[in-house]
């Protein structure tokens, strides 16, 4: 565990890695059915995942809920904005097969991704009361619904809300139940730590490195240009308009594993994009493991950095 501490998001992290190195070179190894693969398997993400934001639900003061508005509903304002204008242009200037091997599609899952568990795990060392509390909400902006949104501005398609609805369910009754008995909330959130660590775990389980390598040149431009487009205008945002030290811009800067299932998603809509998504998909594993690494050492440098101003 030790060990774990000193890698920035580490108990995310670690045994995301784990699971995915177990995941690309022995994919089956857990799929023996019953107990060990629902436990082990991707299968149990939405589990997990509607777990922690109940949990995130259950640690939420009514008095921060002004706070987490107010900070995070500004920083993903500014994302999602920046995200459709730039879905506008790249569109404008390249159209549906983009450039440098980055369709429309691979760039709009990709700048559109947004990682809460990665965020919580960043928080977890980082961030503070308001930060943690934030869980639930940005991960109502996390789902397929918000690129379908942003396509949407140049192509027709549909959205599913009811991605967004489920998420919002476990997170009320988790602020109601953290608010109307205070002990069984904190009681409850102490599960946290362990559920950071399991959503790691099956968030792996859907990366496939070879896969992630397919992407090559291309992918390594798309993460270049997320962290221009997304990081560079929220850590402008937090620290000249919040007056705070940028660490919720970093961790709102992580590409989702859930996202390489977007461009699949999409072409089962339209069978005209069914070409893109493959490479689409490639990229954006690809920034999932960069940002996996990249993040969280933003996030620590600007940290310490602030912590030695003090």
């Amino acid at each position: 565990m030790k060990i774990i501490k000193k890698i920035p998001g580490g108990t995310l992290l670690v045994p995301m890695m784990i699971s995915a190195l177990i995941n690309t070179f022995f994919p089956n190894l857990f799929k023996i059915g019953g107990v060990t693969e629902s436990f082990f398997g991707p299968s149990s993400l939405g589990f997990i995942l509607g777990a922690t934001i109940f949990i995130s639900g259950c640690t939420v003061k009514l008095s921060t809920i002004k706070s987490v508005v107010k900070i995070y509903g500004l920083l993903i304002i500014v994302r999602t904005a920046v995200a459709a204008l730039f879905t506008i242009l790249f569109f404008k200037f390249f159209g549906m097969k983009g450039i440098l091997g980055i369709s429309l599609i691979g760039f709009i899952c990709t700048i559109t991704s947004l990682n809460p568990s990665l965020f919580l795990a960043i928080m977890e060392d980082c961030g503070d009361e308001v930060d943690m509390s934030a869980f639930g909400f940005i991960s109502l902006f996390a789902t397929p619904a918000i690129a379908m949104l942003i396509f949407g501005i140049s192509q027709p398609t549909n959205v599913d809300y009811m991605s967004i609805v489920s998420l919002i369910i476990p997170l009320v009754l988790g602020v109601a139940i953290g608010n109307l008995d205070k002990d069984l909330g904190k009681f409850i959130s102490t599960g946290m730590p362990f559920m950071i660590f399991a959503l790691g775990w099956s968030v792996g389980n859907s990366i496939n490195l070879f896969e992630a390598v397919k992407a090559g040149f291309s992918g390594v431009i798309m993460a270049v240009i997320y962290y221009i487009l997304i990081f560079l205008p929220m850590l402008f945002v937090e620290r000249k308009v919040l007056k705070r030290d940028g660490v919720s811009a970093g961790g709102l800067s992580t590409i989702a594993g859930l996202s390489a299932s977007i461009p699949m998603i999409m072409a089962a809509n339209d069978p005209s994009l069914t070409v893109y998504a493959p490479r689409a998909a490639a990229i954006v594993t690809f920034g999932v493991i960069i940002s996996s690494f990249v993040s969280p050492f933003l996030c620590n440098k600007l940290y310490t950095g602030e912590k030695k101003k003090k």
